[in-house]
């Protein structure tokens, strides 16, 4: 599930430390592209959102909160709502639900790749949610699923990590059934082809 995070509170405390983009995006083990993306549009996974903030040593609730500039300018009963919801926003994302636990999916998931075989590893995935997998420390693949009638879409973000950092290489989607293996060929920019073996049961 995407959320709405404060961007430039983020920037701030990434500046704060004289950090760089890439020096957070390696604390938070995630890409700098990631990083950059966040940054710029203030819209991160709940994984991404979480890393961001065990890196920075920050409350999660502190990355959703609203920017402190603006709240004295408004009336009392303004802050009041907006001091309620930022709480509201905060729970909702540290994930206190009070309804039924949300839909899971057992991935199992192997790439050929020219230089070997990667394979037999799991993922239990919270449908629309995204969730992540290192394969061998050579590819990282986000991974999110959802509903699409009676089978389920997947998908994935795929990084190869060349010249030391995770380029992503690939972002394709496939629908598949319950419990039926399904496969795809995808041949990444640098002319590598893979094929990317996925069963899934939910």
């Amino acid at each position: 599930m995407d959320m709405q995070i404060n961007k430039h509170f983020l920037r701030q405390e990434r500046e704060k430390r004289a950090w760089s983009q890439s020096h957070l995006a390696d604390v938070a083990d995630l890409s700098m592209r990631t990083v950059q993306r966040i940054e710029h549009s203030g819209v991160a996974s709940m994984e991404s959102a979480k890393a961001l903030a065990a890196a920075l040593d920050l409350e999660l609730a502190a990355l959703v909160q609203s920017s402190p500039a603006i709240t004295p300018h408004r009336p009392m009963s303004y802050r009041l709502f907006a001091a309620i919801g930022t709480v509201l926003v905060g729970v909702i994302a540290v994930g206190w639900w009070t309804t039924a636990a949300a839909q899971q999916v057992k991935l199992s998931l192997s790439i050929e790749a020219p230089n070997g075989t990667y394979s037999d590893f799991k993922l239990l995935n919270t449908i629309g949610e995204q969730s992540e997998m290192q394969l061998d420390n050579q590819f990282r693949v986000l991974v999110n699923s959802r509903p699409q009638g009676e089978y389920l879409l997947l998908e994935a973000d795929i990084y190869h990590f060349v010249e030391a950092e995770y380029q992503l290489m690939a972002s394709p989607s496939l629908l598949i059934e319950d419990q039926e293996p399904s496969s795809l060929h995808l041949e990444f920019p640098n002319g590598d082809k893979v094929k990317l073996l996925v069963m899934a049961d939910y």
